[in-house]
């Protein structure tokens, strides 16, 4: 799962504590990017950006899968990957909790990023979706 960035506002581990812990004080989110409620680790958070090594080529695994899939929409997500400043990608660690325990607490972070900045979030698996929902059904 991953945030596909298109504005130039700053993202950064600790802009990202700040949202959480304005929602409760028992989230941080470590240097490193590890997320955790109270002592438990829920995923890790990972910022990419262009000429890091990691951020051109998630893009163009990205946009294979995209050119690979029908929809009425494919145009605006290629268009979304082109024009990627940034992206937040989410390693998610379930442990010995079940999915909805482990996404309920990753929530507040990727809820803030669809409505607080331009891009799409992509779910391995299921598609790309903006505010209202999905727009890229892709399996």
């Amino acid at each position: 799962m991953r945030f596909i960035a298109t504005d130039t506002a700053e993202m950064t581990h600790a802009i990202f504590e700040q949202v959480l812990k304005a929602r409760d004080s028992q989230y941080s989110i470590s240097e490193s990017g590890e997320l955790k409620h109270g002592d438990d680790v829920y995923g890790v958070v990972e910022i990419n950006v262009p000429g890091d090594g990691v951020f051109e080529e998630e893009l163009g695994e990205l946009r294979e899968f995209v050119r690979e899939v029908r929809g009425k929409r494919k145009a605006d997500v290629l268009k979304v990957l082109d024009e990627a400043g940034a992206t937040v990608a989410f390693r998610i660690l379930f442990g010995d909790r079940k999915w909805e325990a482990t996404l309920e607490k990753l929530d507040p972070l990727l809820e803030w990023l669809v409505f607080n900045r331009k891009g799409l979030l992509q779910v391995d698996d299921e598609g790309y979706f903006v505010q209202t929902g999905r727009i890229l059904k892709v399996e």
